[in-house]
């Protein structure tokens, strides 16, 4: 059962846990860009008056998440080429910022998570067919736990803001069918070279992105006229 499929609101400040609640869905892939959310059902389904739902919906509306339509309804907005683009560049900076600030230092009871996510991420690849939708959230959850590790409090919540504009799963949509077993290849090597304290662990972040980028800039969403070389 995945994260967002069962959640209980707690009673110390409603809004802002129907808020994460709405920000962990959408970076989960439950509500997808261009989907009408009913107000009045998300407050059965929390168990919440309608106060804190339009509250969270505020807020993410002034983020620029969702427009709120009249009749109880709001529309999670689509990411424009721009912010598509910026979000590509900005992940780059916080990966790669990451990682350098690690590599060198990083104790290998830390890397430990990443080994499981590495573990999880193998098993949904192995299934029959591969569960590629499995792999996108691990996937996901392997990078938010890399920009983790460098203790930097505004790194990790712009990493977390980064995925509400642009999430692992509307990339893999957008873009060319990734390579995957060449992508969790780079997730391996990228742990073992932090094991190492090698500085190759920078250049692997590096290639793992700009591969990503390349698949994303290549497909439909995305045409010549667009996008400069």
């Amino acid at each position: 059962m995945e994260e967002y499929d069962v959640f209980t609101i707690e009673k110390r400040s409603l809004a802002e846990q129907v808020y994460h609640f709405l920000c962990n869905s959408i970076i989960g892939g439950r509500f997808n860009y261009g989907d009408t959310l009913n107000t009045k059902l998300l407050a059965e389904e929390l168990n919440v008056s309608m106060m804190p739902i339009r509250e969270a919906l505020k807020r993410l509306e002034l983020e620029g998440l969702v427009e709120i339509k009249p009749r109880s309804m709001c529309v999670l907005k689509t990411p424009t080429k721009k912010t598509i683009l910026s979000a590509i560049a900005v992940r780059e900076l916080l990966e790669v910022y990451a990682v350098r600030a690690i590599c060198n230092t990083v104790d290998s009871t830390r890397l430990e998570p990443l080994k499981v996510l590495i573990e999880v991420m193998q098993d949904a690849l192995e299934e029959a067919p591969p569960d590629l939708r499995k792999y996108i959230k691990f996937d996901w959850q392997y990078h938010s736990v890399l920009c983790s590790l460098c203790d930097n409090e505004f790194i990790i919540k712009s990493y977390k803001e980064l995925n509400l504009h642009l999430n692992m799963n509307y990339m893999y949509d957008i873009g060319i069918k990734p390579n995957y077993a060449q992508t969790f290849k780079d997730h391996i090597e990228l742990v073992t070279a932090l094991e190492q304290h090698s500085p190759l662990a920078i250049e692997i972040i590096h290639k793992h992105l700009m591969t990503s980028k390349k698949n994303i800039l290549s497909g439909s969403f995305f045409s010549d006229e667009d996008v400069q070389a």
